[in-house]
């Protein structure tokens, strides 16, 4: 769902409660959506509702996560090193 499709009433109520809060209480808050927008962005059936260009953009954006992740795992870079040894 995108702001554009949420009820007025919703998003001010939301933003009058955000407003009052204390700045620890605000990130807590923000972690949370950020959550809830990255859990939307795994569920596959969400994504297929996305227009291909929005989808595309997730998808490169978990693409370079993923990327990182195999960059810093010493464990994945010595399975990589094995089945290099394999081929040769």
């Amino acid at each position: 769902m995108s702001l554009q499709s949420t009820d007025p009433t919703i998003l001010e109520t939301a933003k009058e409660k955000l407003v009052n809060l204390s700045p620890e209480r605000l990130q807590i808050a923000l972690d949370f959506l950020t959550y809830l927008q990255e859990k939307d962005e795994t569920d596959a059936s969400y994504l297929m509702k996305l227009p291909s260009e929005k989808r595309r953009e997730i998808l490169a954006k978990q693409a370079e996560k993923m990327l990182e992740h195999y960059q810093q795992d010493r464990e994945w870079q010595e399975l990589q090193t094995w089945d290099e040894l394999d081929e040769q």
